[in-house]
């Protein structure tokens, strides 16, 4: 028997679909800028070292200044994306990484490129743990190291773009140019972030009694006196900070010193390498579920990322051919984030996220800048030739000590429990 009526219709999950669709393209762009704004000195670092004349140590601290923001930025943001939630806190801190870049753009002396990129640093710091937070709250829980994934290898595309095509731009239009492009282009997408991302879906409501911003910066005292933190900052912090490290800085100087590339096949070589990288963002999402296990699957990446890093200290090889396989093969184990970053999840409550997210990542950060100092400090022990560059010895040595640091992380991160998915299956 019927009513007269028409049978009420449920629209929130069409509506929850339609609310992601409409943040995913701003947010996979916001992304895709912070990835490249990260990545481009790798490109240009043998131009920058040319044109001002820098020595390894000086060339190591500029690309460094970007991580030294971002780590000093990551408890603030932490507290920011906690109390006023991730859409205006991104929006807000990524118009200072668009105002980096333009300045990075028309500086000409070492102080001022070093500011511009503390300024990406400090504003590129939100856009990670952004997403992470809006995953957490838009995603099943057991879906996270998935949807991380999927978000890495996305954001990932930012490398593949400061790879041959921003070397492409750089040999046709120059690198001011192209970064000025690309400042201006950042502060539109800050526009578009604030209008289209939302905090949290809206049948999910926000907790009914919201912390005061007191009781928010306190609640970082929860987050830092569990030991299980540092366990886990020690392995994002060296994992991380190995492939950036290399990735980010060392990748141009490596090939331009040791096999004589120019700009265009520096460009090619760290395009495939990062190619590698987003397959490996992919390949790490499932495994956590396909295995059960999170610690696992970090474990036996790490193991593999180490045995990369010892196989391109023993090279001696002058193919660049070999290097370009052997450097890929560091990238395709390097995106160990997403089960990582899964399983301290676990741990914390989700007014907690924030904090406990941007806690880990601040020791991240903080292991890419002194990782990029430290071996600033290593290729600077080794004499240079007449053109300024590093003998092959220097780099062999520091990826030997890379991977011996990444040993040491797997110590650390070994003493936190599992936290296997099929525990978390069902809950959202």
């Amino acid at each position: 028997m019927t009513t007269g009526r028409p049978e009420a219709s449920n629209p929130r999950p069409y509506s929850r679909r339609a609310a992601i669709l409409r943040m995913v393209p701003v947010l996979a762009i916001t992304f895709i800028l912070a990835h490249f704004l990260r990545s481009a000195p790798a490109v240009i670092a043998p131009n920058l070292r040319t044109e001002l004349g820098l020595t390894p140590g000086q060339l190591s601290s500029l690309p460094a200044a970007i991580f030294l923001g971002a780590a000093l930025m990551q408890l603030p943001v932490g507290v920011l994306l906690d109390r006023f939630g991730p859409r205006r806190t991104m929006s807000g801190l990524f118009s200072l990484a668009a105002l980096g870049a333009i300045i990075f753009s028309i500086s000409h002396s070492v102080p001022m490129l070093a500011l511009a990129l503390f300024l990406i640093g400090c504003g590129a710091a939100p856009v990670f743990m952004g997403v992470m937070v809006l995953l957490a709250r838009w995603i099943p829980r057991d879906r996270l190291a998935t949807g991380t994934a999927i978000s890495i290898s996305v954001g990932g595309a930012g490398m593949l773009l400061s790879a041959s095509p921003f070397a492409a731009a750089v040999e046709l239009y120059g690198w001011r140019a192209s970064l000025l492009a690309v400042g201006i282009f950042s502060l539109g997408v800050v526009i578009v972030l604030l209008l289209m991302v939302r905090d949290r879906p809206e049948d999910v409501p926000a907790p009914a009694v919201g912390e005061t911003l007191l009781q928010t910066i306190l609640g970082l005292r929860t987050v830092l006196s569990d030991k299980r933190i540092y366990s886990f900052a020690a392995a994002t912090g060296v994992s991380v900070g190995a492939l950036v490290t290399i990735r980010n800085l060392w990748i141009g100087p490596y090939l331009n010193d040791v096999f004589e590339l120019d700009i265009i096949a520096r460009g090619n070589v760290i395009f495939l390498v990062s190619v590698a990288w987003l397959c490996s963002a992919l390949m790490y999402g499932p495994l956590d579920r396909w295995f059960d296990t999170r610690r696992g699957v970090v474990t036996g990446g790490m193991l593999l990322y180490t045995a990369t890093l010892i196989a391109l200290a023993i090279n001696s090889s002058p193919s660049v051919v070999i290097a370009t396989i052997l450097l890929s093969a560091f990238a395709l184990f390097a995106a160990m984030a997403s089960p990582i970053f899964a399983h301290a999840r676990s741990l914390f409550p989700e007014t907690h996220t924030g904090r406990a997210f941007t806690a880990i990542n601040v020791f991240t950060w903080t292991g890419v800048f002194l990782m990029q100092m430290g071996t600033g400090a290593i290729l600077d022990a080794f004499p240079v030739d007449a053109l300024g560059r590093s003998p092959a010895e220097a780099y062999r040595t520091m990826f030997g000590v890379l991977a011996v640091a990444m040993l040491i992380a797997l110590v650390f991160y070994r003493r936190v429990a599992d936290a296997p998915p099929s525990a978390e299956r069902g809950a959202s």
